[in-house]
């Protein structure tokens, strides 16, 4: 059986045509394949934050969160686009749960430290992966919000993060994070199929890779470094290119790995 963790976000999170091609795709897979999947929904905070007067404050890219502004994170996550995605798998013939990190201390949290005052903005230090594994084994997709928890309280977790340490946690063969950046760069602005540590240091150190692109490829590296085989930054390409990916046929954006891919 293979292993797939997947994150979504960017305009495919709140884009219903694009959200519905996804969930066909996935109905798709070949039976031999169990997949997670973690979303994001920063534009839908926004949107409901709007509502209340709230204005978004970031530092560092990461969001403030006030008590206040946790109610309404942890609300739209968990409760919308959660059960958005949800429904959208079942309408599709998929036995998909909508869960967090909440329920059975799926992910675990503590103050996220160093990066200013950001209220109830976590770091993961745990994922219990025994809800996942019985999920699978009972045939369930299980489709997953990153709010965490901690000491009694919920946590604001950067999706991305949350997707990383849930698929090094499960040993997943394969983590594709599909979001508004369809892969990363090189020097003339065309996507770089294949990236190794090697070859990512030399494309740092001419500053081809740069900007915020930096810590998201380190951060990629990190989780080869502790286990997992293989990161897929790609870009929403309709459903044929999501199965191609996934199958190892196709590659729209860029493999990070340890070995070059030919």
């Amino acid at each position: 059986m293979k292993t797939i963790v997947v994150k979504i976000g960017g305009s495919l999170a709140v884009d219903d045509k694009k959200l519905a091609d996804f969930t066909l795709a996935v109905s798709k897979l070949p039976k031999d394949i169990q997949i997670a999947i973690i979303h994001g929904g920063g534009k839908d905070i926004n949107a409901n934050l709007a509502l209340l007067n709230e204005e978004p404050k970031f530092i560092n890219g990461l969001r403030v969160t006030t008590p206040a502004i946790m109610d309404m994170v942890e609300m739209t996550l968990s409760g919308k686009v959660n059960k958005k995605l949800v429904r959208m798998l079942l309408i599709n013939g998929k036995n998909a749960v909508g869960i967090s990190g909440i329920d059975g201390k799926l992910l675990e949290a503590k103050p996220l430290e160093g990066k200013g005052d950001l209220g109830q903005v976590g770091d993961i230090v745990n994922v219990n992966t025994a809800i996942i594994d019985k999920l699978f084994l009972g045939e369930f997709l299980p489709v997953i919000s990153p709010i965490s928890y901690g000491n009694g309280v919920s946590y604001n977790v950067n999706a991305d993060t949350a997707a990383s340490e849930i698929a090094v946690a499960l040993k997943a063969d394969c983590f594709i994070l599909i979001s508004d950046i369809s892969g990363v760069l090189n020097g003339e602005k065309k996507i770089i199929p294949s990236l190794n540590a090697e070859l990512a240091k030399k494309l740092i150190a001419e500053g081809v890779i740069n900007g915020g692109m930096i810590p998201k490829v380190g951060s990629a590296f990190e989780s080869i470094e502790r286990g997992l085989k293989s990161i897929h930054i790609v870009g929403w390409e309709g459903s044929a290119a999501f199965i191609s990916q996934i199958e190892g046929t196709g590659n729209t954006g860029t493999i990070i790995a340890e070995e070059l891919k030919e």
